[in-house]
């Protein structure tokens, strides 16, 4: 978990005995719905507003990964709330929205984020909601142009829960585009949905349940205050002053904000998979197994219940280590501190910005393995909901397309990469000499290696085509595929160079797990490409069959060490699951 002063943490220990987060068995999905914002008012009035925590980014994570091991929907509803709609207030418009600043901060409506719409999936580069400048008025008129520019699952559905939206729209003066704002438009009230905007609630989504809608603005009008301009000035006459020169550049500022939600995402899915595997070593402890060829035993005991379990445990600690960097990281850099990194990958910027987005999508597909073996470890008492199996998967898929597309962030930072835009691949490093499979010298190597001359092979090829006459598209869209193997390659490597780094810190009490854990990740990571490192001559047969020979040991090494892991994954003890026969 994050590191958090005592006081915090008693808080949050406070605010989570409140009678509101008891369980609820049976709420059908507008009652599941209206108990996550009942949720979400008790967490703002035991905390400091949301504008004083995206100023401590510290206890804002925090706070994300026990609300994520509460209950996903209201972490969604916070990260909503909080690093997006209100996010976006106090970045676009800083001051200039103070009232709008304290109808967030104190709940009196929750904030909601409007961009994607749902003819253009996660395609941002052509919204095409438009809110034209009414020089004669002084107003916006917002208006959706057709069925496919609806905003597409924006969380305003529930009626009775008031909500003040951040819409995404093309500024228009006098017929000219100048690029996509936000503006302020109030959705709902606890009356029901003002005049030029329709609300349609989309199908229950019970992976994460929440009140999905669909908007379309019919000449909403909105105050000439609406406009979160950032840096932009519009004068009453509607002439437009953009230091950023244009609407390409505009958009990608504009989008910006989502990096809020992408490291929110990463911390939480870290958060739930940790929950995950203690949930499932916790069953595991008191488990006894009894069979024909030997005595009872515990489960534990097991090579076939040991080696699927440790092998999650040993991802989730890989997987929050990442996150952890990315979390220092982004504390670093909101306070405008350098990061001393001479990798790309960490130093503000838009190669920060990068690991942020394929952090979450690395975060997304991970959580989702290791909660889905976790829940396995656990038999049929992996199957109720006590143990949150069903929601912390639910939270991991439906994280997968959020805030961009996790597949998406993937293709455009290989694209960026094979471009060389903010990114320069790692040495490649000799390790021949090292025989000792369990060296880290012998996993960074590999793993640097192969990210290397995978985006060797990269570049070279869309250079070929280039000369040969293929179009821009085919050049890369052939390569696509092998794009994604470079970015795979690239985060493997910021996740084991992650876990060597965290290993070297953490207090004797929980060293040897660590070191255990990392050990049986990195290998893992190095056993899945054997045979490429095998055809590249990086590896010997008699060291891939060595290799394929080490799981008993690994397995030793991580239950000589398992009373450390409570300590390790460090879930606070409220959080945990309930036992199913309790």
């Amino acid at each position: 978990m994050s590191p958090v002063d005592d006081d915090f943490r008693e808080t949050l220990e406070k605010l989570f005995r409140h009678e509101v987060f008891r369980p609820r068995d049976r709420l059908d999905y507008d009652g599941r719905c209206a108990l996550t914002y009942d949720r979400l008012r008790v967490v703002g009035e035991h905390l400091p507003p949301g504008s004083a925590l995206l100023r401590d980014l510290p206890r804002l994570f925090t706070l994300l990964e026990w609300v994520a091991i509460a209950d996903p929907s209201v972490f969604l509803a916070l990260t909503l709330h909080v690093c997006l709609g209100l996010g976006a207030v106090v970045e676009f418009a800083g001051d200039r929205a103070e009232d709008h600043v304290r109808e967030l901060d104190d709940l009196s409506s929750f904030g909601a984020l409007l961009v994607t719409e749902a003819g253009r999936g996660n395609s941002h580069l052509d919204i095409r909601t438009e809110a034209e400048y009414d020089a004669a008025t002084g107003e916006f008129v917002v208006r959706t142009p057709d069925e496919a520019a609806r905003k597409f699952m924006p969380n305003v559905g529930l009626p009775g829960a008031p909500k003040l939206g951040v819409v995404y729209a093309r500024l228009r003066v006098r017929g000219r585009d100048h690029g996509v704002f936000p503006f302020v438009a109030r959705i709902r009230t606890a009356d029901g949905v003002p005049p030029g905007i329709r609300v349609i609630a989309l199908p229950e989504a019970p992976l994460l349940p929440l009140d999905y809608a669909l908007v379309e603005f019919d000449r909403l009008r909105l105050p000439r205050t609406a406009l979160l301009s950032d840096d932009a000035r519009l004068d009453a006459d509607g002439v437009l002053d953009d230091p950023l020169g244009g609407p390409d550049r505009r958009l990608r500022r504009a989008l910006e904000i989502r990096h809020n939600a992408w490291v929110a995402s990463a911390v939480a899915l870290a958060a739930v998979a940790r929950a995950g595997v203690r949930n499932a070593l916790r069953h595991a402890e008191n488990r006894v197994t009894a069979s024909t060829f030997t005595a009872q035993r515990a489960v534990l005991d097991h090579r076939a219940h040991q080696r699927p379990l440790f092998a999650a445990v040993a991802d989730c600690y890989a997987l929050t280590c990442l996150v952890d960097k990315v979390k220092a990281a982004r504390v670093r850099s909101a306070a405008g501190r350098p990061g001393g990194e001479e990798d790309s990958a960490w130093t503000p910027g838009p190669g920060l910005n990068r690991t942020y987005g394929l952090t979450k999508a690395i975060a997304a597909r991970l959580a989702d393995r290791i909660v889905a073996e976790s829940g396995r470890r656990c038999g049929a008492h992996g199957v109720f909901t006590t143990g949150r199996w069903v929601d912390y998967q639910g939270m991991a898929h439906m994280l997968g397309p959020a805030a961009g597309d996790s597949y998406l962030i993937v293709l455009e930072a290989a694209r960026g990469m094979a471009d060389g835009r903010h990114y320069t691949p790692p040495p490649e490093e000799d390790v021949s000499d090292v025989e000792d499979l369990f060296d880290p010298r012998l996993w960074l190597g590999l793993i640097r290696t192969r990210e290397r001359r995978l985006h060797h092979r990269l570049t070279a090829g869309v250079r070929l085509a280039r000369r040969r006459g293929q179009g821009a598209f085919d050049a890369w869209n052939n390569r696509s595929l092998l794009g994604n193997e470079v970015v795979g390659a690239h985060v493997a490597r910021l996740m084991v160079e992650a876990v060597l780094d965290a290993v070297r810190d953490h207090p004797a009490a929980v060293a040897g797990a660590a070191r255990a854990l990392g050990a049986m990740h990195a290998l893992a990571e190095v056993s899945e490409h054997a045979a490429w490192y095998l055809c590249e001559g990086l590896l010997r047969p008699d060291q891939v069959r060595r290799l394929a020979d080490l799981d008993n040991e690994l397995c030793d090494r991580v239950q000589s060490t398992i009373g450390a892991l409570p300590q390790l994954l460090d879930v606070p003890e409220p959080l945990l699951a309930r036992r199913v026969t309790r």
